[in-house]
């Protein structure tokens, strides 16, 4: 294990900015509705901003402001960021990111769950928190080794917080994350004290026939979702590296397609930049294009598409689950769905606000739930 920190070379930074302003971009929009992807003023806005104002040096500095390290677990680069809270009944916490995430996401959430605020510390718990970049992302990626599905990934990150010296710990995660943190519950029941998840995975072949109103709703919105929203899902999971040859010869073409995401699945209300900022989603962005990872971030995608669903019907989570419902996720399972496969559901809290990337737009509210849940606990 060894202390990390990042440093783009000045000269990326510059490459970046001159593709960007020197770009090509087509406006679409007589032509197109807004359902056929980004809108043409949407990525024009957005790639000034990353070409003119955007500091990739500020972001950076943000990074390196805490705590960074490598290591190697199953031939294994893993980065990560090991934050400790500083006081002595510290819970730790290990934050999992998704698709198209990165440790950026969780950058605004650090202080309040290592640091609450002085009126809150008697009811709020600190955490150390562990954040690792998925073994396919940003500086877990590496040219040289093969990448993981994301039952390998919850082994890497169980055998991870074994190696940091953790036995019994906390997981949180959302988007894939939320599928590896089910994942390391089936395997290390034992050692993992309870789940907290902001996207409900659930198994394939559960009884789909509707037992009430919500179920009958959930499943039309499902199959919606399916039907409009899935188009990355085929071809991140048929013919990932095409798509990423083209995605990493342009960072216009890498901004298109991540930005789109962040539109579609946030509670944005047509406003993006007053529900996440700017700046973390051009860092995460940024951080894909430095490291030229997304090709490899496709990976789950393609091994799901080709083998078993990674969650099965037949081993059912038993420790505690906490589930955080927010209004504009991608689609969210009621409650009598979830208890066929989460035999152990202590919390599940529903908001009025808030979307799929819950640590960015609603870091308050994520930091109090995940205090409530493990206050049932500990």
């Amino acid at each position: 294990m060894k202390f990390f920190r990042s440093k783009i070379d000045d000269n990326q930074v510059e490459d970046l900015k001159d593709q960007i302003l020197n770009g090509r971009i087509i406006d679409w929009s007589p032509i197109s509705n807004k359902n056929a992807g980004i809108k043409f003023e949407d990525l024009k806005y957005i790639l000034e901003y990353w070409g003119n104002k955007f500091d990739w040096k500020k972001q950076e500095e943000d990074l390196n402001s805490f705590t960074q390290h490598k290591t190697k677990i199953n031939n294994t680069e893993v980065h990560f960021l090991h934050i400790k809270s500083g006081f002595k009944n510290s819970v730790p916490l290990m934050l999992i990111h998704g698709w198209p995430g990165s440790i950026f996401e969780f950058l605004d959430l650090v202080p309040l769950l290592t640091n609450p605020k002085t009126e809150n510390k008697k009811s709020m718990i600190p955490f150390d928190l562990i954040i690792p970049s998925l073994p396919n992302v940003g500086y877990s990626f590496s040219i040289d080794q093969k990448p993981k599905d994301l039952k390998q990934i919850s082994s890497i990150f169980i055998k991870l917080m074994k190696q940091i010296g953790y036995k019994n710990y906390f997981v949180q995660g959302g988007d894939l994350g939320s599928f590896i943190a089910s994942i390391m519950a089936i395997k290390d029941p034992k050692n993992i004290l309870g789940i907290h998840i902001n996207f409900l995975p659930l198994p394939r072949g559960l009884d789909k026939t509707p037992n009430n109103k919500l179920e009958e709703q959930f499943y039309i919105k499902l199959k919606n979702w399916m039907h409009f929203e899935t188009g990355y899902q085929a071809i991140q999971g048929t013919k990932p590296f095409t798509i990423a040859h083209a995605l990493n010869s342009s960072p216009i073409a890498l901004c298109s397609y991540i930005s789109e995401k962040f539109f579609a699945w946030t509670d944005n209300k047509g406003k993006l930049f007053e529900t996440i900022n700017i700046d973390r989603m051009l860092a995460n962005i940024s951080l894909y294009w430095f490291t030229g990872c997304i090709g490899a971030s496709f990976w789950p995608y393609y091994i799901r598409h080709k083998t078993d669903w990674p969650i099965d019907k037949d081993c059912p989570i038993l420790i505690p689950m906490g589930y955080s419902e927010f209004p504009e996720e991608l689609f969210s399972p009621p409650k009598t769905l979830a208890d066929q496969f989460y035999k152990n559901i202590i919390y599940w809290q529903k908001h009025n606000k808030g979307g799929h990337f819950a640590a960015m737009e609603q870091p308050e509210i994520l930091a109090s739930d995940i205090n409530s849940f493990v206050k049932k606990i500990i």
